[in-house]
């Protein structure tokens, strides 16, 4: 009898030891495993720590991409240091706002400030109606001489454009720190043909806003239409192409016309007219007596902005200083004028190709006769500048 309770103790005992190993088993278990997701979560706390660590870095690298710039050559043969993304441009002297507009189709983005003597120009042609925006920005230089540093620096531009040719503007707005592009006017970057150099201006653009290749269909319109208007005149015989001279400017009783190397002269030889002012160079002031002496085949003037002469003028002789009335061009009714049509003709702009066309039929009216001008202008502005021209102001680019 003692036997089986000492047995039965035993085996009480043993079951007790038993189920205390498996509670405390269990026991280590549930301590691993809640380390093991002590653990776990420390460690997702971390990776979240570390994702809202890179969220917080983005900003950083947006600033470091706003601040990428690239390397161009400028017109005037400088290496020049440009944001690639622009927002903000000041334009100086040079003429580039019609062209700047086509680049854009239509539009004048980033502009605020230019020179002020070229809101005269645009408020004389339709370029005020394709973009009224150009109107509303600050005057940055008065005049062609005194710039406003002080206005420029308050605008805080990526850039500037500046004629090339300028040397001076260039020392002064170089100090600025704002990195300055140069774009050909005349004295440099070749001869100053106005539509090769309208052409210059769309790939220096190109390469500024970084978009290669942006206005080759552009320039292939304009160059299918030089092509077709300089055939045409190939073919003229050389005994009808008349003398010209184009009166640039007339200041205080003293003309001023196109020269030799300037854009008026490259325009007439385009067109097969003897410029007779070619014994002169650049914008050249002239005597009465000389201007009298060539007395030109035709007389073309220069449009508004840098001439305030117009036809009616000239064929009413009421220009103070200057008798017009003895002049073969006046009595044959061949002066010429426009202001077609974003831009004084005179000067390089994206009118160019038409402006040839103009030329050409105003000088040669029998040759090209079945040459619709107008529609083409009106095809050429819908087309490249996203514009529709209504009769009005087609008849208003010509009757001046």
């Amino acid at each position: 009898m003692k036997n089986i309770k000492k047995i039965l103790l035993i085996l009480c005992l043993q079951a007790f030891a038993l189920t205390s190993m498996t509670a405390c088993g269990k026991a280590k278990t549930e301590d691993k495993s809640e380390s093991k997701e002590v653990v776990q979560n420390e460690n997702n706390e971390e990776k979240e720590d570390t994702k809202a660590d890179k969220k917080e870095e983005k900003p950083e690298e947006s600033k470091d991409e706003s601040k990428k710039t690239r390397t161009i050559t400028d017109h005037a043969g400088n290496k020049v240091e440009v944001p690639e993304k622009i927002e903000k441009i000041v334009i100086d002297q040079i003429p580039i706002l019609s062209t700047y507009m086509a680049y854009h189709h239509g539009k004048a983005p980033y502009i605020v400030g230019y020179a002020g003597s070229l809101k005269q120009v645009i408020s004389n042609t339709v370029l005020k109606d394709i973009a009224p925006e150009l109107l509303d920005s600050q005057n940055t230089v008065q005049a062609q001489s005194d710039i406003n540093i002080e206005e420029i620096m308050k605008l805080k531009p990526d850039v500037i454009f500046y004629n090339a040719s300028n040397k001076e503007h260039y020392e002064t707005l170089k100090k600025t720190g704002i990195p300055c592009v140069g774009f050909a006017t005349v004295g440099t970057n070749g001869p100053a043909d106005p539509i090769d150099r309208y052409t210059q201006w769309l790939k220096l653009l190109e390469d500024v806003f970084g978009e290669s290749g942006k206005t080759d269909d552009f320039i292939k319109a304009g160059q299918d239409i030089v092509k077709d208007v300089e055939e045409r005149i190939s073919k003229i015989d050389d005994s009808k192409k008349p003398t010209g001279v184009i009166l640039w400017k007339y200041v205080e009783g003293v003309p001023m016309v196109a020269g030799k190397g300037v854009f008026g002269d490259f325009w007439l030889k385009r067109i097969g007219v003897k410029n007779l002012a070619d014994e002169t160079k650049g914008f050249a002031k002239v005597s009465i007596e000389q201007f009298y002496q060539w007395n030109p085949d035709i007389l073309y003037l220069d449009g508004p902005g840098l001439l305030d002469i117009t036809t009616k003028d000239v064929y009413e002789n009421s220009v103070e200083g200057i008798n017009f009335s003895n002049m073969k061009a006046v009595k044959d009714k061949k002066v010429y004028n426009t202001k077609l049509g974003m831009w004084n003709w005179f000067t390089p702009n994206p009118d160019g190709p038409l402006v040839l066309a103009w030329l050409a039929k105003s000088t040669y009216p029998e040759e090209f006769k079945d040459y619709d001008l107008q529609k083409m202008i009106k095809d050429y502005y819908k087309t490249w500048y996203g514009y529709e021209l209504n009769d009005e102001q087609i008849e208003d680019m010509f009757d001046i």
